[in-house]
């Protein structure tokens, strides 16, 4: 039986928004080796749309994914939003497996072939 794992999805703290991916800051402390599983979409007024879901170092893949061009191209359309959740890294694999199964990113490919591991979606 494959029970979901209630999963708390960081939002800003200082206004309980989700973070700008342009404008977030990866060089702050916080970032400092936590590992974890993160989505990346872009938020207009008419719609909002998954691009890119991974795991890693947050802030390194942030970082890497803020220079992608692939995933830049979409701040055309809308704010380009983020968010991630700290895991124990035998998780990782499964719950990103999940998450892109549930939200068919624009970018990137199912890497983990795993079983899933279900979470809440944002």
């Amino acid at each position: 039986m494959n029970t979901m794992i209630n999963v708390e999805w960081v939002k800003n703290p200082d206004n309980n928004q989700w973070f700008d991916l342009l404008r977030l800051n990866l060089e702050s402390p916080y970032f400092q080796n936590k590992e974890g599983v993160y989505v990346i979409w872009y938020a207009s007024p008419s719609e909002a749309k998954v691009i890119r879901v991974g795991q890693g170092i947050i802030g390194e893949r942030l970082k890497e994914h803020r220079n992608n061009f692939q995933i830049t191209q979409y701040s055309q359309y809308g704010q380009l939003k983020v968010t991630w959740a700290i895991f124990n890294k035998a998780y990782l694999n499964g719950v990103e497996a999940y998450l892109f199964d549930y939200y068919k990113p624009l970018v990137g490919e199912r890497a983990p072939v795993v079983a899933p591991i279900s979470v809440n979606p944002l």
